[in-house]
């Protein structure tokens, strides 16, 4: 599990004009559409399971 702060993740994988707006992206990390994590009032993105989309395989591969 590789976790990134929520704000840095979305600058890294979204492009400037394809960037989810404030509301959808707090939406998306409360209802897990981005595999995420609330630790102290910050969100932070699992970046591997992004990557591997669901795919346990993907996943250990890329845990290490």
């Amino acid at each position: 599990m590789l976790l990134m702060k929520a704000d840095r993740f979305f600058l890294r994988y979204f492009e400037e004009g394809s960037r989810p707006s404030a509301g959808t992206r707090a939406r998306w990390l409360q209802t897990k559409v981005v595999p995420s994590k609330k630790v102290g009032g910050q969100w932070f993105v699992d970046v591997h399971a992004w990557l591997a989309d669901g795919n346990a395989l993907v996943e250990m591969v890329l845990a290490g």
